[in-house]
């Protein structure tokens, strides 16, 4: 009887170790799902893309990590004020994340992750690696957008599969009609088409 019940026992931690296993292969393989090739998750939009649904705006949660400066600092933040308003202005849902440095935006985007936000929107990025921290919004099929300082550029990577678009606030450049910022945001959730670079508008909230 002892050797019967060990078997049995042994059949059914392998059993167990087999599902376990089975459950692991299919969370990495919807992981792999959410993570495009060679381009950047909001950006993949072509031609011959099939239609479908977007995210209602009112599911949509943004995460907005904050240009670094100290809150000692005259105005600041003003402008990181005035972008949240916007959204919730044009009824989409958004949070902010306060940053003195690089490594409170990157801490940001990290936290963003694990919150499994719907965008997450960088605002003036400091100098420094950003391929790490946004890496892991890659991989977690999370669309990144940027805004950067006024007058600066951005780059991410000679690939540039970390961010979907940067976003210029500036109204005097650029060309094109500004769009909203919560639908060029929306759009990018959505994976529609549009520009690498766009010019939006922060609406009655922020102008």
């Amino acid at each position: 009887m002892f050797g019967i019940s060990t078997l049995r026992f042994g059949r059914q931690r392998i059993v167990r170790v087999l599902i376990a296993l089975s459950l692991t292969l299919i969370l990495a393989t919807a992981l792999a799902a959410c993570t495009p090739s060679n381009q950047a998750v909001g950006d993949t939009w072509h031609p011959s893309t099939v239609d479908h649904d977007g995210v209602d705006r009112s599911d949509i949660l943004v995460a907005l990590v904050g240009s670094p400066s100290k809150s000692s600092d005259e105005g600041a933040n003003e402008e990181d004020s005035r972008i949240l308003a916007s959204l919730k202005e044009q009824r989409m849902d958004g949070y902010y994340s306060q940053a003195e440095s690089l490594a409170d935006q990157q801490a940001g985007v990290e936290d963003a992750v694990n919150r499994e936000v719907d965008l997450i929107l960088v605002h003036a990025p400091a100098r420094g690696d950003w391929a790490p921290s946004l890496a892991k919004a890659r991989k977690a099929g999370i669309p990144v957008a940027v805004i950067p300082k006024s007058g600066a550029t951005w780059e991410d990577g000679p690939d540039g599969i970390y961010y979907a678009a940067t976003l210029s606030l500036d109204a005097d450049t650029g060309k094109g009609t500004p769009v909203l910022l919560a639908d060029a945001l929306q759009n990018i959730i959505d994976d529609g088409p549009h520009a690498r670079a766009i010019r939006v508008t922060l609406g009655q909230a922020g102008e």
